[in-house]
Parts: C-alpha cells; structure tokens; sequence
C-alpha cells in the first residue's frame, strides 16, 4: 500500500510540474543558449526544432541525455539523425524523443515522440535563401494504471537567410491540434516561434526568440555562441516564463563532437549533454 500511495503522489508531482509533451529542451546547444534555436537549427537536432533547418545540416547524428531538474527519476533521452537526398530533393530528418519516470522499479511515466522531417530549398540567389521544412510526429503516452496513448502532430517550419549573416526563423508546433486521453481529454500543446540570429563575426552567433504556447503568456529567448578555439565552443542564454539562465560547451574532436547544456529553474537545474558524429 505505501508503494502505491508513492507511485500516486509521484504520479500527481510529475502531472503538476510539467505538462504533458512539455518543451524539455531536447538539445544540449539550444539549452545552453536559453532555447534561442529555432533562427539557428543547423544540425540533426532541427527535427524537433526548426525542420527547415535541416537543410543546412551535414549528414550527422546526434544521442543525448538529461535528467530533468536534475532528478534521477525522470530521464530525458533524444537520438537525431539527419541525411542530405540526391539530386536536390532536400534533407531527410529522423528523431526519436524519449522522458521516462521510473520509481522503485515502476515505470510510472513514459513520454515518447517519433519525428520524421523533410527540408528543401525554394530560393536561393547571392543575397538570400529560403529553407521549407515540415515533421510529422507520433506521441506516445504511458502512464502506469492508465494505458497507453497515441498522437499526431504536424509541425511546419521556415527558415530565410538574408546577406548571409541573418537568419530568420518561424515555426508552427502541433499545427492539427492534436490530443490524447480519452475522448481527446487533453490536448497537446500548440506553439508559434518566431526569431533571429546574426553572425557578427565568423564562429560567433547571437538569437533573440519569441514563444507563443497556446493560452500561455509569451515566452523570450536569447542565446549567444562563440568559438573560442578551433576545439572549444562558449554559450549563454537567459530566458522568461519562468526565468532561466544557462551556459555550456563544445569540444570539437575531428568528426565527434561533444555539446554540454546547463541551465537554471525555479524547480532545480538540468544538465545536458549529448555527442554527435559527422559523416
């Protein structure tokens, strides 16, 4: 009886603390720059991002790990990979999102998403250039006691370079509004983003976002990168809704590289980190 009177209050904490599907920050570089990300996604991690982005990625992929809040209960794990297609039909993108709550040997929780993204160009001439993107994504939905519980989203996404050193991006998360639970009980959250990121200097990167979920207040994103050597890569961030601050690193190592994500919360911190190869 005591174990499920645990597994029940824990079950209410987790429900309480973060919603279902929440933005848990599934990139170790966006983390680490407030989640400025989706004028910057240039990497594998565009998936869950920005997927226009995936266009200006290089064949990689990407495995990371967290431990939200830093609790060793519940676990975030992500896996991106990102594949250019012959003959200028774009860039395929394939993610798999995984938060799991497990106590006293119970799987309480488990919250999964399978993405799959396709990014091609539209324009491009020597002053600008215009990426499309779109994912489609399964959610997966277990709770222990309750079943299981399947969804899907449809996120779209641009992404416009202007001189080369600007970039604007947009995007549209759960576009069909999906839901899950019974009858359609609880429905996932809808975003809108929308910023911009500036290269000053080669190496450097600074992005200011806007966030707008669904019957939620506005959320602001700033985030700055800088590579300080030819293996050492500094960030920062700050973000609202609620206040956080967060830093990180990465380590260049031939085609390996190793990103680290930390940020503030008013629950606990979350450290991130994740290791990607280029092929």
């Amino acid at each position: 009886m005591k174990k499920i009177l645990t597994v029940l209050c824990l079950v209410f904490l987790v429900v309480n603390l973060a919603a279902i599907f929440d933005d848990y920050e599934p990139s170790a570089r966006a983390r680490a720059m407030g989640g400025a990300y989706y004028s910057v996604s240039d990497d594998a991690n565009a998936v869950f991002y920005n997927p226009a982005g995936l266009n200006s990625s290089a064949n990689n992929i990407i495995i990371g790990y967290s431990k939200i809040f830093d609790n060793d209960f519940q676990v975030l794990n992500t896996v991106a990979l990102s594949m250019q297609l012959p003959r200028k039909l774009g860039t395929l993108g394939i993610g798999l999102q995984s938060m799991d709550v497990d106590f006293l040997d119970v799987s309480i929780l488990s919250e999964k998403i399978y993405a799959l993204s396709h990014s091609f160009n539209i324009l491009n001439d020597i002053h600008s250039n215009l990426d499309i993107g779109y994912t489609f994504n399964m959610y997966h939905l277990s709770i222990d006691g309750f079943g299981e519980q399947p969804a899907f989203g449809i996120n779209l996404g641009a992404l416009a370079t202007v001189h080369q050193r600007t970039q604007i991006g947009f995007t549209i998360t759960n576009l069909n509004n999906p839901s899950v639970g019974e009858d359609g009980a609880h429905d996932l959250p809808q975003k809108m983003s929308i910023g911009i990121s500036y290269h000053p200097y080669t190496d450097v990167i600074t992005s200011l976002e806007l966030k707008k979920t669904m019957n939620s207040k506005t959320e602001i994103h700033a985030g700055a990168e800088a590579k300080i050597v030819e293996m050492l890569t500094l960030r920062c961030g700050v973000r609202s809704e609620p206040t956080s601050y967060s830093m990180g690193a990465r380590f260049d190592m031939y085609n390996i590289v190793v990103d680290y994500g930390f940020n503030t919360h008013t629950i606990d911190s979350t450290h991130h980190f994740s290791i990607g190869y280029k092929f």
